[in-house]
């Protein structure tokens, strides 16, 4: 049996690198998907892509930094298929300016984007959990809202809430059958073009990645592949005992 077989989940920034990859990796396994994208054609893209490889994927537009489309998701995954078991939610933006060099205006969308959409999300899917019996959600978090690393001010403080969002959801609703955990990419390939900006030297970019690397013990930076393995087995049966974790996905970063 597939580890997802049968699983209805709701995968939010699926037109992004990160989200495309895993859910195209978890219709692999069985699930069927409500995949969400605030650019509606990429959201159609990927649920075409997934259904052209013989998967279930039914596409959906969504703004995770607005209340009202969270509830338009979970409605249109409860419409298609009768319920949700589980959700992740890969959308966020990063800044990397400092502490003292963030603009009011960048630090409270970073704010609303990251932490708020994230509650926003949890609360609207877990009354649909609740309807179903129990559930998983799965929320982004990051390496640099497990440790302080100088730099992005408002992106760590947005993560850093995140990972506690994600334990109070765990620890609140452990007994109703729902989990909640949180995912922590490190250094990304998909995120240079977000850190160094489109119009970046090449060799600029080529020197950032050395430095990244150079952080890594593994020496490689992250690929999609390696958090979609990750939230797959969180949104699964098999991490039925598992909530409120901190899985960091950063080649031995945190652990130095």
């Amino acid at each position: 049996m597939m580890s997802l077989e049968g699983k209805r989940i709701l995968v939010v920034g699926a037109g992004g690198a990160q989200g495309s990859v895993g859910a195209q990796l978890f219709a692999a396994h069985g699930a069927k998907l409500i995949v969400a994208d605030a650019m509606t054609e990429s959201a159609e893209s990927v649920a075409a892509d997934i259904r052209d490889a013989g998967g279930t994927a039914v596409a959906a537009t969504g703004d995770v930094a607005d209340a009202a489309s969270w509830g338009e998701m979970v409605r249109r995954a409860e419409d298609a298929f009768g319920g949700l078991d589980g959700m992740v939610n890969y959308a966020a933006i990063l800044s990397r300016a400092g502490a003292a060099d963030t603009e009011i205006d960048v630090w409270e969308k970073t704010i609303h984007v990251n932490l708020t959409g994230a509650w926003f999300g949890v609360r609207a899917v877990i009354p649909a959990l609740l309807r179903a019996g129990g559930g998983s959600i799965v929320t982004i978090g990051s390496v640099d809202g497990l440790v302080g690393r100088g730099g992005g001010a408002a992106y760590q403080a947005s993560k850093g809430g995140v990972r506690l969002l994600t334990k109070s959801v765990a620890t609140e609703f452990a007994s109703r059958n729902i989990r909640a955990n949180a995912v922590h990419p490190g250094p990304m390939q998909t995120r240079m073009a977000m850190v160094v900006g489109p119009k970046a030297d090449p060799a600029g970019v080529h020197a950032l990645e050395e430095k990244l690397r150079a952080q890594v013990p593994m020496a490689r930076l992250g690929q999609p592949i390696d958090i979609a393995y990750a939230v797959r087995y969180l949104l699964s049966d098999e991490s039925a005992f598992v909530t409120g974790v901190d899985l960091p996905v950063d080649g031995g970063l945190t652990a130095q």
